[in-house]
């Protein structure tokens, strides 16, 4: 499955569950490991693990590597590692605190 697709694929699953704030980023030029990160926002903690829990049931009804699943016991902050692509799902709390946009973001060069 083409990248283009797998991101398709997991934002439609956070939009059909009421993720908030989703965001997309491409980290190709920053990362070996993988190539783009997909941000949102659960409402509560037991939303987070919903989103989480149905990404990674998608991805293998699809037959896309699930690499690993961190944070589900807690869940204020789930990853989910589908290979090229890696889905934070956060609590609004978490997410305002860790900021992992701005850590990814691309700062344009001044010449």
């Amino acid at each position: 499955m083409k990248l283009v697709e797998q991101i398709k694929v997991v934002e439609s699953v956070i939009g059909e569950l009421k993720g908030e704030n989703i965001t997309t980023i491409n980290v190709m030029q920053q990362s070996e490991d993988m190539e783009a990160i997909i941000i949102t926002t659960g409402r509560s903690i037991q939303h987070v693990r919903g989103i989480a829990n149905n990404v990674s049931i998608e991805a293998k009804r699809l037959n896309m590597p699930i690499l690993g699943i961190e944070g589900a016991e807690f869940s204020e902050w789930v990853l989910v590692d589908l290979g090229e692509v890696i889905v934070h799902v956060m609590t609004e709390k978490t997410r305002d605190f860790y900021k992992l946009e701005r850590l990814w973001s691309i700062e344009e060069d001044e010449d």
